[in-house]
């Protein structure tokens, strides 16, 4: 199984208030069991350590100072998914325009990044966005994170 792991996933799960928070610790436990069996490859878009970096860092903050917990990825290996040229996102962007038949495409570069990624990989996206989540199906696979399969 291949999945495409979303930043709000792993943002989610370093904030105990957040909606979402619970199935975001449970699927990261799973992805990491997945992953050390073999049983599953977790990939992204370099974004994610970026933005996954920058929660950790503002959280940090927001703690006066406090250390930082274990990151939301520690211990994980994701694979990174970038484009080979600009040929490779062209391609998908008429291939998107086209699947959404004249509805609005391009919701916001980040989410079309994680898009990417999964096209390209043929993978599923796991998300808790929810703008992510009315993609499913137009390129590839989106699902939340309590309905990610593994195996």
């Amino acid at each position: 199984m291949r999945i495409v792991l979303d930043s709000s996933v792993a943002i989610a799960s370093m904030k105990p208030a957040e909606p979402g928070h619970a199935d975001a610790l449970a699927f990261l436990e799973r992805a990491r069991a997945a992953v050390a069996a073999g049983a599953a490859r977790v990939l992204a878009p370099p974004e994610l350590w970026l933005e996954v970096y920058v929660a950790e860092q503002r959280l940090a903050t927001s703690r006066r100072g406090a250390p930082a917990g274990a990151s939301a990825l520690g211990g994980l290996a994701v694979e990174l998914v970038a484009p080979a040229d600009e040929g490779a996102v062209t391609e998908f962007l008429a291939l998107l325009t086209k699947r959404m038949r004249g509805r609005r495409p391009f919701a916001n570069a980040t989410d079309l990044v994680y898009l990417w990624a999964a096209h390209r990989t043929d993978a599923t996206v796991v998300t808790l966005d929810e703008g992510l989540l009315k993609y499913h199906g137009v390129v590839c696979d989106v699902t939340r994170p309590q309905h990610a399969r593994l195996v």
